[in-house]
């Protein structure tokens, strides 16, 4: 996950199970399909290195 993406979705992602990379979501039932879609939207939107 960019770095850019990641302090854009900071609040949203506050608590999250995150690793350098990657976010996880460690049960089917409590994927948030709103915020995965949010931040794939947010990353196809603009350029950027990702980590």
């Amino acid at each position: 996950m960019r770095s850019d993406i990641r302090e854009m979705f900071r609040e949203r992602l506050a608590g999250r199970d995150m690793g350098k990379g990657c976010l996880r979501f460690r049960t089917p039932g409590k994927i948030d399909f709103d915020l995965v879609r949010d931040l794939l939207r947010a990353t196809a939107a603009g350029p950027g290195t990702v980590c």
